[in-house]
């Protein structure tokens, strides 16, 4: 009886803090910055008025985009995006704040968000899930990679419990940022960036590539590529892809 008094007042304690928190540092939307309400998804912060204006991706976006990169001809089995990247908008600054603000509790949240949408279509059953890793000067700027934050968030929810192999692939050298580069200078900056670290059978295993944002898709096949030739099927998953 005495455990669980105190218990309960140590859940009441915590509650209140919460609270207290919430009164003083409220919860603003992404989109409107008004003060989300304590209704509807706990892992997205964005008000339902703001949720229901997003672009949703379909498999078609992802499938225009990888088209006009002569290089990801045949490397991914399925793809999947969340949303159509909006320049400017609320996607724009939800990947802001998780690349820019040190913000990687968002990235697992947006993953669990992720994870959740991906079931709801495919019901994939996956052998692992790799996040499309940073050069090391990259994650010592950031103190965390963004991608290894939203596969975290989707192994929370996805069926099969997959695994993260940590240090599997790697990023063998660092690049420029392709944020000024041409399609054709994107893959020419990445190709062979990537490798597997040691030996890794992944014959007939169907894996997850996870990256936040899609927009040529030069990184996310460099990247794939060392998967399917250690004899994975590749399936893709972006937070957001930029439209055609």
């Amino acid at each position: 009886m005495q455990v669980e008094s105190s218990n309960g007042v140590m859940g009441g304690a915590r509650n209140l803090l919460r609270a207290t928190v919430g009164l003083v540092y409220p919860t603003l939307c992404f989109g409107c910055e008004l003060r989300l309400s304590e209704h509807g998804d706990d892992d997205l912060p964005i008000c339902s008025a703001c949720h229901r204006r997003l672009p949703k991706g379909t498999p078609d976006h992802v499938l225009q985009r990888l088209a006009r990169l002569p290089e990801a001809g045949g490397v991914f089995n399925d793809v999947f995006a969340l949303w159509v990247f909006d320049e400017g908008g609320t996607i724009q600054r939800l990947q802001h704040a998780l690349k820019y603000q040190n913000r990687p509790k968002l990235g697992v949240r947006l993953g669990r968000v992720m994870g959740r949408a991906l079931m709801s279509q495919h019901h994939p059953l996956y052998d692992a899930v790799f996040p499309v890793p940073l050069s090391r000067r990259r994650f010592l700027e950031r103190g965390y990679n963004q991608s290894q934050k939203i596969a975290e968030g989707m192994v929370e929810v996805l069926s099969g419990s997959p695994n993260i192999p940590e240090d599997a692939l790697i990023r063998t050298r660092s690049t420029k940022s392709q944020t000024n580069l041409s399609r054709t200078n994107r893959w020419k900056n990445v190709s062979g960036a990537f490798e597997i670290s040691g030996p890794l059978d992944l014959t007939n295993q169907r894996v997850l590539l996870v990256d936040d944002v899609l927009t040529t898709g030069a990184t996310l096949t460099a990247a794939a590529l060392p998967l399917r030739n250690a004899g994975a099927i590749v399936d893709l998953a972006v937070f957001a892809v930029v439209a055609v």
